[in-house]
């Protein structure tokens, strides 16, 4: 190749990398020693020299880009099925819940000894064909009176509160009540794109009441489960916490027998919603239950393992709105 073909190839080639290889064969064959080439293109004698060994061994096409391989995979085509054949088992599992990322970690390190991130863990899945689909969605919607109520909890919580007592001293706490039984929700599962998995749903009418109090500055947590919604039953959950706790009921002469306890009605989307939304969607979605005692056991496994992580009931129930000072 002469000189004027080199030029034109510096001239039109858009990689710099290549550029920089056809430059330095171009000074090559213009009689510069490969020295003299290294200190005018300010790269070493050693890349030169290669440059210059792979064109007189290959021609042109020495210059060009080699493929690059990448890091060699860390999981086999093998493991790989196995990974793929555990996650739609789990997805589908009549236990319920949801598979996590750190549930598809901890599986892949304990099965293959292998760790990944759980970014990875996300590209992994996407790559075995896999999809985050929802077997039934929900659109929450926005409320400006709720809005509104919540801008007054501060005003609120002063007025109904005792006069000696400093705000700093009151601890807000967020009660409510939820049912739980055969007429179970499905959620999102792992699945292989283009299908759409069936999610086991039960029509028998079978339920449990879950009464649970959450506070979000420290994250500490209070639930009883009872067979029905009533005041008998409010009365004992109640008792049960007015030693330390301050809990919201549909009812104001409920804490006439309390004298540590205050009544904020607040609007329906207060943060403890968000824990009966947890407890659904990770724990009880997806599952069928044998009776009463069935939903009993199944939801205190579940309350206890969303309060096993204080810093998670603090995460998912915190607002600044229910801060009271600064």
């Amino acid at each position: 190749m002469n000189n004027l073909n080199l030029a034109a190839l510096v001239k039109s080639e858009k990689s710099a990398r290549k550029r920089m290889r056809y430059l330095a064969l171009l000074h090559f064959t213009e009689g510069h020693s490969r020295t003299a080439i290294a200190n005018m293109l300010k790269v070493s004698r050693t890349s030169v020299n290669a440059w210059v060994t792979h064109y007189l061994t290959h021609g042109i096409s020495g210059l060009d880009d080699k493929h690059n391989p990448g890091r060699p995979a860390q999981l086999s085509a093998k493991q790989l099925v196995n990974l793929k054949e555990f996650v739609q088992r789990q997805s589908l599992s009549e236990s319920g819940g949801r598979l996590m990322a750190r549930d598809v970690s901890l599986f892949i390190q304990s099965e293959f000894g292998v760790t990944f991130k759980q970014a990875n863990i996300y590209r992994l899945l996407h790559q075995l064909g896999l999809s985050w689909i929802t077997t039934r969605s929900r659109h929450p919607k926005q409320s400006q009176d709720i809005q509104g109520a919540f801008k007054k909890f501060l005003l609120s919580t002063i007025l109904n509160t005792p006069g000696q007592v400093a705000l700093d001293r009151i601890d807000v706490w967020f009660q409510d009540e939820a049912r739980f039984g055969q007429q179970n929700t499905t959620t999102r599962i792992w699945a292989t794109k283009g299908t759409r998995q069936r999610a086991v749903r039960q029509q028998q009418f079978e339920s449990a009441y879950l009464y649970g109090t959450v506070c979000p500055a420290t994250g500490a947590t209070e639930a009883i489960i009872t067979p029905h919604a009533n005041s008998e039953y409010m009365w004992e959950y109640l008792t049960l916490i007015s030693e330390a706790t301050e809990s919201g009921w549909h009812q104001q002469d409920l804490t006439e027998d309390f004298d540590n306890l205050s009544i904020l009605k607040l609007p329906p989307s207060h943060p403890i919603e968000q824990v009966w939304q947890w407890l659904r969607q990770n724990e009880l979605a997806n599952r069928c239950f044998s009776g009463y005692d069935d939903i009993v056991e199944q939801c205190s496994i579940a309350w206890n393992r969303f309060i096993a992580e204080p810093k998670r009931v603090i995460q998912l129930c915190s607002r600044q709105w229910t801060k009271l000072t600064n």
